[in-house]
């Protein structure tokens, strides 16, 4: 949030000329007393997307104690951004701002503009991670342009609607590879060989059928703070084995090959062991899911240098720099509408309940990597 001891930064108006500017907005009369009675945050930008002019809901929203103290900031900067420490619109990921987009296109056509926007939210009590609903639109006030904002939250309904539609549509997916082994089971003529080799493939299917179902109520018992992390003794080859063969009968398997990595090595360490199989499941379905049939990911277990556990999936593919920049984002995906909680349940969970990290490395020569970075003991490296 801009004030007065904050350095002034360029492109912009100072504090002092948006402040005179905030006085000429009031003194419109009824279209001020308009946007203060507005029940949704709404606020005024001007050219250069700072906040002339605000009413009390987006004042409560950014935590801004009266119209002054938020006039002449951003956005981004305002909603305490963290990537706005140099300046809202400044740093690489606001590229793919949902804020900033639809501001520039209102900008750019005279058109009013939507986006949807995760930020992290200022404020008392505000929770770290805001899904907010961005319309942009053109105005004018006493002969002068402005661009309004409105934001409307819409985390909850979200967050729902995508938990509900991600559960069903791996609950199904799964349920099909079960009917599809079941059908082949039936037939009279298949030879017993065969038919040992469904039954195994079977048995993979239930397996991935629980963890699906056990995924959804991690997820929201993490979610709801309820989540208790439960420490056992861990063997990091059974442990890559294990998820790798529960991999195996997911529907993105399909005709692609999960291997142990070569470098793996077999230690001890002490951790949740059905939340870190968890992430490595979602590690594993997504390098599965990024690749063409016949190719191969594997997965593997290592110790850091600074004495952490490092667990590893490896895909061949490339992100591209717009996709790792919204890698950890809670909904974006580029699978489609109603997925995206892959990654960032995995950085919750490591975080949060593990202690640990989720982080990756992408190139175009040597493949994405994602780890889970944990402590030999909780508390400790």
């Amino acid at each position: 949030m801009i004030t007065a001891g904050l350095p002034i930064f360029p492109g912009r108006v100072s504090r002092e000329d948006a402040l005179s500017e905030l006085r000429r907005v009031r003194a419109a009369g009824e279209t001020s007393r308009a946007i203060e009675s507005f029940p949704a945050p709404l606020a005024v930008l001007n050219a250069q997307r700072q906040v002339i002019f605000s009413n009390e809901a987006f004042q409560v929203l950014t935590g801004a104690n009266g119209a002054e103290e938020v006039c002449g900031s951003r956005p981004g900067e305002a909603l305490g951004c963290p990537n706005a420490c140099r300046g809202c619109g400044d740093a690489e990921a606001c590229r793919v701002c949902g804020v900033r987009e639809a501001i520039a296109e209102t900008q750019a056509t005279g058109q009013a503009s939507v986006r949807e926007c995760q930020i992290a939210a200022g404020g008392p009590g505000s929770p770290p991670e805001r899904e907010l609903l961005v319309k942009a639109m053109p105005f004018e006030i006493g002969g002068s342009p402005y661009v309004m904002v409105s934001l409307t939250d819409i985390s909850h309904l979200r967050h729902r609607g995508a938990l509900e539609r991600i559960f069903f549509h791996d609950l199904l997916n799964t349920a099909s590879s079960f009917r599809v082994t079941l059908e082949l089971l039936r037939r009279e003529d298949l030879p017993r060989e065969r038919r040992a080799i469904l039954l195994d493939r079977l048995s993979t299917v239930c397996d991935a059928l629980e963890e699906e179902i056990q995924g959804q109520r991690i997820m929201v018992s993490a979610e709801h703070g309820t989540l208790r992390a439960q420490r056992v003794l861990i063997e990091s080859r059974g442990l890559a084995l294990q998820v790798k063969r529960q991999a195996e009968g997911l529907q993105a398997a399909g005709e692609r090959e999960v291997r142990i990595a070569p470098f793996s090595e077999s230690f001890t360490f002490v951790s949740d062991d059905v939340l870190v199989k968890r992430i490595l499941l979602n590690m594993l379905k997504n390098a599965l899911e990024a690749e063409p049939e016949g190719a191969a990911v594997s997965i593997g277990a290592r110790r850091g240098a600074d004495g952490h556990v490092v667990l590893e999936v490896h895909n061949p593919g490339f992100m591209e720099r717009t996709v790792q920049l919204q890698v950890f984002r809670r909904f974006f995906s580029t699978k489609g509408e109603g997925r995206g909680l892959g990654t960032w349940g995995m950085k919750l969970l490591a975080q949060d309940y593990l202690g640990g990290r989720v982080e990756f490395c992408t190139d175009p020569q040597r493949g994405t990597t994602f780890s889970l970075v944990l402590p030999v003991k909780p508390g400790g490296p």
